[in-house]
């Protein structure tokens, strides 16, 4: 049996860790600098075979002295919200956008000074639920007239939701954004919830009903299993996640983006339709890099040297933390918060389990 245990806190002892509190301390030696994933792993895997180890405070260290170049560069505060999705995760991990961020994005907004109408958000995430994102954008823009998105590496889904909502977008010359087209989680026959695209529940409801229409009612069996897989209801919730998908990305290009821009309101149902289309896409993890976003106006750039390096610096600390210790999600900045959530699988006897109950329609992904 495997019993999940999810946990809140400021970095905590791990496996192969010795965690502790963190101290906000300046650096007064030059730092060590992190130009390639090589040069992270050349670092970690003498101190992790060492005796004396390294502490979560020493490695939130590298990666304030990092966000301090970055703020230095930009002119304005930084704050951190990265997850862990790359390397692989069991199912059931905290590492989406959910309502739960609402308290991290608080504790980092509320760090920056009352004076500061301007900031960087540092973005690393696989997406999750639209509506927290969407209270995650009122809590940016109820403080700063000026948000701009850093992303290193990737930002999909309802990331890239979050990040058109800002004023502009800088991406790494690796990264990119993704689709927004929903995903709705459908239950298995294991109990277990499968999240596919709403678009493909459609299309292939669809295709079904216009067989039928075509060939005649002796084709219904044929597809009585399709339509007995999924309850009406899902339809809609179908048609109602696309609409609301296209309705805040509008939202926001219009308020922020495209604010001030003539005739915008062609510029904005083009890029809405094209982040949404999943006909197009075809899967929803499809890379939408700078050059594929050209066309559509979006005040989107390549960073280029020094912050290029540093975006890069920065996702390496970070990803390199999340696989040698236990938290899947972080919330950070140089202003005193450093924060996240953990999950730890726990290995426990072999018991006898009940058979798995229906499980309620849970809320649509991005």
């Amino acid at each position: 049996m495997r019993l999940e245990k999810e946990q809140l806190s400021n970095p905590t002892p791990a496996p192969r860790l010795t965690l502790k509190s963190i101290v906000m301390e300046p650096t007064q030696q030059q730092r060590k600098k992190f130009n390639t994933a090589q040069d992270w792993n050349d670092y970690i895997g003498p101190l992790l075979q060492s005796v004396q180890g390294i502490t979560g405070k020493d490695l939130f260290e590298l990666r304030k002295a990092c966000y301090v170049e970055i703020e230095k560069l930009r002119g304005r505060p930084l704050l951190v919200y990265a997850t862990k999705f790359l390397d692989g995760v069991p199912p059931g991990v905290p590492n989406q956008i959910d309502l739960p961020d609402v308290d991290g994005f608080t504790d980092l907004i509320n760090s920056v000074g009352d004076d500061c109408k301007s900031v960087d958000v540092l973005l690393h995430s696989p997406g999750g639920r639209p509506d927290a994102t969407e209270r995650i954008v009122g809590i940016l823009r109820n403080k700063f007239e000026e948000v701009n998105f850093l992303v290193p590496h990737s930002a999909y889904s309802a990331a890239t939701m979050l990040a058109l909502s800002g004023n502009g977008v800088v991406l790494h010359p690796s990264a990119t954004l993704g689709p927004i087209d929903p995903q709705v989680g459908v239950p298995t026959k294991e109990g277990m919830i499968r999240f596919v695209p709403a678009k493909s529940i459609l299309n292939g409801f669809a295709k079904a009903k216009k067989f039928i229409k075509d060939e005649g009612p002796e084709t219904l069996p044929a597809y009585i299993p399709l339509i007995e897989k999924y309850s009406l209801d899902l339809f809609e919730l179908c048609e109602d996640s696309e609409k609301l998908s296209k309705e805040l990305v509008s939202s926001c290009l219009k308020k922020y983006m495209f604010a001030g821009v003539k005739n915008n309101g062609r510029k904005i149902k083009k890029a809405a339709s094209y982040f949404s289309d999943y006909n197009t896409h075809k899967v929803h993890s499809r890379p939408l890099t700078p050059e594929k976003l050209a066309e559509f106006g979006l005040k989107l750039e390549v960073a280029e040297n020094p912050l290029r390096d540093l975006l890069w610096e920065a996702y390496i600390l970070l990803n390199g933390f999340f696989n040698v210790s236990p938290f899947v999600k972080l919330y950070e900045s140089t202003h005193g918060v450093s924060w996240g959530k953990q999950f730890q699988i726990i290995m426990g006897p072999q018991q006898m389990q009940s058979q798995p109950r229906p499980q309620a329609q849970p809320k649509p992904q991005q």
